[in-house]
């Protein structure tokens, strides 16, 4: 059994959004096998409700909780320099004194994203990277499509966080990515190929082992963390240009938004008719569990979609753009249906609602596809045999 330290920039609880999912099933999975301590920001205080969850996978959970105030005060000080803002952001001296005086003491240092790798970049120890996403990619197309001072950030953090992403890959012994999509994307911008490994999201127990009797509804699905940029606009998009198509057709079909944090222009979509956001709910799956089709209708991003392979996991007909298709082993019109532009996307769910027999077909190959590859049993095999080998 060997000392493990997972370092992450908030606290990976509740499990809202794939990255915190993510971190608290790598700390499972890694606990099966090793002792493993989590070293975590916090903007504000923590519920001890949340620390005492985390310590059941956790030998130890160590947060170093700040206002807000001190995180935005951090990302400003970093105006000036060349690394990117969000590293200043989650950058505090408290935490980087506990880490020096404490990694000796560890066989291995976990971070995750590039908001912590910055800790490790003195340290001399075995360490690895999980990046997530290519998240560079993301904001090439975000900085196009913001405005105000959003807009400036994301320009700036354009141009910072490529550089970044990829002197991390090429000074850690290993970087996990989710997709060769976003590893490839690395690759040709510079990454060492035999550095950088795709981890592939995997799907929580809880949601693989879900069963329901739910009754389908006239109703369709979009399901993710609210107040992300990619996430607010693909349900801004399809409420004001996919759905008056469907309601054309259908005026008694519904589209529901869920998911936590969502925004003022989010919220004011709950003005057109037959479009309910439901914002934080305590089991969002009954909503997918009754929903005749589910979409993922995202215009930009990188990475995977965490949530579209959780309704595919429950069996549910999934309507998704080509964007966010293309980072799943999967295949348009057996494992789901691909979709760009309104009247393409309106003319495919049209076709599911219409056809019961097709919307079993598809959750079933998409059940199947999840078994195969993106359980935390089949990803989890991959993660303990790369930190076997750096270890």
């Amino acid at each position: 059994m060997k000392k493990i330290l997972v370092l992450y920039s908030r606290i990976p609880y509740p499990l809202i959004g794939g990255d915190r999912i993510r971190i608290y099933y790598t700390g499972k999975t890694l606990s099966r096998r090793h002792k493993v301590d989590l070293v975590c920001l916090n903007e504000g205080k923590v519920r001890k409700e949340y620390k005492e969850k985390l310590k059941e996978i956790f030998n130890e959970v160590i947060i170093f909780p700040y206002s807000r105030y001190r995180f935005r005060w951090n990302a400003l000080a970093g105006v000036v320099s060349k690394k990117p803002l969000q590293v200043h952001y989650y950058r505090f001296k408290k935490m980087q004194k506990w880490i020096n005086n404490n990694y000796r003491n560890y066989d291995l240092v976990f971070a995750n994203h590039i908001r912590t790798v910055e800790y490790l970049k003195k340290i001399d120890c075995p360490k690895i990277v999980d990046l997530h996403d290519a998240i560079s990619m993301n904001y090439i197309e975000a900085a196009r499509r913001v405005t105000g001072l959003w807009r400036a950030i994301y320009w700036m953090e354009k141009g910072r966080v490529l550089p970044y992403e990829v002197k991390t890959v090429n000074e850690f012994a290993r970087s996990f990515i989710v997709s060769d999509i976003d590893r490839d994307y690395l690759i040709q911008q510079g990454a060492a190929q035999e550095k950088i490994i795709t981890i592939p999201v995997a799907v929580k127990d809880e949601v693989i082992n879900r069963s329901s009797q739910a009754k389908e509804e006239d109703q369709i699905v979009f399901f993710a963390k609210m107040d992300t940029l990619p996430n607010r606009d693909a349900a801004i998009y399809f409420a004001k240009e996919v759905f008056p198509l469907l309601r054309k057709k259908n005026r008694s079909l519904k589209f529901i938004i869920v998911g936590a944090r969502p925004p003022k222009e989010v919220l004011r979509l709950e003005g057109i008719a037959g479009i309910r956001v439901t914002g934080f709910v305590e089991d969002p799956y009954n909503f997918l569990d009754s929903c005749k089709v589910f979409v993922v209708p995202l215009r930009f991003g990188a990475g995977v979609q965490n949530k579209l392979l959780e309704a595919m996991a429950l069996r549910k007909p999934v309507v998704t753009t080509s964007l966010a298709a293309k980072a799943i082993k999967g295949k348009d019109g057996k494992h789901f249906l691909v979709a760009d532009g309104p009247v393409e996307m309106a003319n495919r769910i049209l076709g599911l609602l219409e056809d019961k027999e097709k919307r079993e077909s598809l959750g079933e190959e998409a059940r199947a596809l999840i078994e195969r590859e993106y359980t935390w049993r089949t990803v989890g095999q991959k993660l303990l045999r790369e930190i076997d080998r750096v270890i």
